[in-house]
């Protein structure tokens, strides 16, 4: 009966709504013979041997219903009816992905069987039944990820890429209906990691993923493959390296180019230079990507005067372009990294830093700025610049866009003093100092310290941080940056009175109103307060007065947060300083009882008592755990809860 139900005439949802109404009792029976419960153990053998014939059965009925229509059929639906065919076609592939768990490599085996069984006509100059290889590869998209590297698996997947199947899609790409194609595409990059252990078939499937880019449905996930398999396999691609930047030069010329999959393959031809042995060698290869993007630099400048709004997305591409780029060239995250010791970047210049790989650097820099200068300061285009430099942010070792911090700071600081998009000159600072945190790192103290003068600007000019919360959040996140390795930038600062004028913007930044602000603020104080410099006694001296000057102020505006001031999600964020204040700070209990002393703070709901036993019990604890818990309660206390008996 159930066998009946899915082999009713007609497509799903379109002519017919009950086969779709046994997935539950199939995607069941074969969760039950995975695991058998309550079957005597002499009945298994029997019970599997029927039970897999019998979901087989229903996998085989499923594979024809979810065949594509012709297009004179499924012109006739409408959206609901195609977007209710599609979820059938994924229910149907999440059924296939619970069957393997049943049938193995059987029905690995049965659906490869199918494709090679649909192009057999082909041989004999037939044509193709392309609905059955469709259908089948979709169920195999499905099956990617139940697939380890054993060796019978392997055997199957290379019947599959040594067929004639990729060939043919490549040669006859338009005669061949565009859903083959799509789905076609999709289980490449689905099974790159068998690419990985059998090299010899990528020139194939790679060439028919190149074909495909060309046409423009096909371009952004063909784009993606080609992506994902340059990406895993680029140590044995190095060889096809001029072919590869052949193809994206006819691919690129063509006007449907698609802009994101132009930077996907950049990215994927960019994977491949990165796996060439030596610096020298990746030099040429370089030099002619970059070239591609100087050709639409050029077509940048043509259409500027007369069509600024197209030469801005134009501009915007290419910036991507290049961040696309940068990121295909950082070293793979699985691969060793040989870190330079203290002091690192005062030895010899890399290969990089000099000659014809300074080259490099100075196209790139130029090609920024001549597209930041063409579109007078555009936000957008300081975005993706900003982008373009984060890629070598990333990187450990010395590399095309891993620019000197002299070269980035002078970059951003002329946007932010110009006012051009603040928020994201701050980012990208912030995280070029997180780069430069790390052990062995060059030491950028000099960029810091300009950074802070423009941030000592910016706050002199916004006074209060309510004023813009989003730049304020940025600036101490900035702050936030330098307690791993750059606070002496702001401890030794002169005069100090500008240093106390900061502390005290961040100060206030406890009692905005925005959740996000206050988080970063509360980041700063905890960091300040329990920072540890022994080896450093004059800067630890220099900490250590901040944190004397400004305790009794911090203590009464964390106290006035936990008492009700802030909303109960920002408790926890609030409590981390007063714990690090209460274990760190030996007059922690003197700065928290003078605001607690007085009447109606911090909220006229709580009794003397109620403060009395608050200040006790966080005492005890110093700053352990169960003092996020005690401050929640004296935040539901102080809206008119009984804080004593809790």
């Amino acid at each position: 009966m159930l066998h009946g139900m899915v082999k009713v005439p007609g497509y799903p949802v379109a002519e017919e709504e009950i086969s779709g109404t046994t997935f539950e009792f199939w995607s069941s029976l074969a969760e039950f013979l995975l695991d058998p419960e309550n079957v005597p153990e002499s009945d298994i053998p029997s019970l599997m041997a029927s039970g897999k014939g019998e979901i087989m059965q229903a996998i085989e009925e499923f594979w024809i219903k979810i065949q594509i229509p012709p297009n004179s059929e499924s012109l006739k639906w409408t959206k609901d009816i195609r977007d209710g065919f599609m979820s059938f076609r994924k229910d149907v592939a999440d059924l296939v992905e619970v069957a393997y768990g049943i049938l193995g490599l059987e029905l690995f085996d049965r659906l490869i069987s199918q494709v090679i069984g649909a192009l057999a006509n082909s041989h004999t100059g037939g044509p193709v039944a392309w609905g059955q290889v469709e259908a089948s590869l979709f169920c195999l998209n499905s099956l990617s990820d139940c697939l380890g590297d054993e060796p019978d698996e392997d055997e199957s997947l290379k019947v599959l890429f040594r067929s004639k199947l990729f060939n043919i899609l490549a040669d006859n790409g338009s005669h061949i209906p565009l859903k083959a194609r799509q789905t076609a595409v999709h289980m490449i990059g689905s099974y790159a990691a068998f690419f990985e252990r059998w090299a010899n078939f990528l020139p194939t499937v790679l060439n028919f993923l190149f074909v495909a880019i060309s046409t423009p449905a096909l371009a952004r996930n063909a784009s993606k493959s080609i992506s994902s398999l340059c990406s895993s396999c680029r140590s044995t691609l190095t060889s096809e390296l001029s072919v590869f930047l052949y193809q994206y030069e006819l691919f690129s010329a063509t006007p449907t180019a698609d802009d994101i999959a132009k930077e996907r393959v950049l990215c994927a031809i960019s994977y491949v230079i990165q796996a060439l042995p030596s610096e020298n060698q990746k030099l040429d290869s370089v030099s002619r990507i970059l070239g591609f993007v100087d050709k639409d630099v050029q077509q940048f400048l043509a259409i500027l005067p007369q069509y600024p709004e197209a030469a801005k997305e134009l501009g915007v591409s290419i910036l991507q372009c290049l961040v696309a780029i940068g990121k295909g060239l950082q070293v793979p995250d699985d691969l060793p990294i040989i870190l330079a010791g203290e002091g690192a970047g005062q030895g010899p210049p890399s290969f990089w830093e000099q000659e014809s790989g300074l080259v490099i650097q100075r196209r790139i820099l130029h090609t920024i700025q001549t597209l930041v200068g063409s579109l007078t300061e555009d936000g957008e285009i300081i975005d993706a610049a900003c982008a373009v430099f984060r890629t070598g942010f990333a990187e450990t070792t010395p590399g095309p866009f891993v620019f000197p911090p002299r070269v980035i700071t002078e970059f951003l600081l002329e946007r932010a003093n110009r006012g051009v998009r603040v928020e994201t000159v701050l980012s990208t600072a912030s995280t070029m100092v997180s780069s430069h945190s790390l052990d062995g790192s060059p030491d950028i103290s000099t960029e810091v310290g300009l950074f802070l003068e423009f941030i000592l600007g910016l706050v002199e000019r916004l006074q209060n941080p309510q004023v813009d919360p989003e730049m304020s959040q940025g600036l101490i996140e900035f702050l936030n940056r330098l307690f791993s390795r750059y606070i002496s930038v702001i401890a030794c600062y002169q005069p100090k009175e500008r240093i106390e004028m900061l502390l005290w913007f961040v100060m206030n930044a406890l009692q905005v109103r925005e959740t996000l602000v206050k988080k970063a603020a509360c980041t700063f104080w905890a960091s300040l307060i329990s920072f540890a410099a022994d080896d450093r006694p004059e800067l630890q001296a220099s900490i250590n007065s901040f944190v004397h000057m400004c305790g009794p102020a911090l203590a009464e505006k964390l106290i006035w947060g936990i008492g009700g001031g802030a909303s109960r999600s920002e408790v926890d964020s609030l409590t981390e300083p007063l714990k690090k204040m209460i274990a760190r700070q030996v007059k922690a209990k003197t700065w928290l009882s003078a605001p607690l002393s007085r009447n109606g703070f911090p909220s006229p709901n709580l009794s003397e008592k109620d403060k009395t036993v608050f200040l006790n019990k966080i005492m005890i604890l110093r700053g352990k755990r169960g003092t996020n818990q005690i401050a929640k309660e004296f935040w539901l206390s102080s809206r008119g809860s009984d804080f004593s008996c809790q």
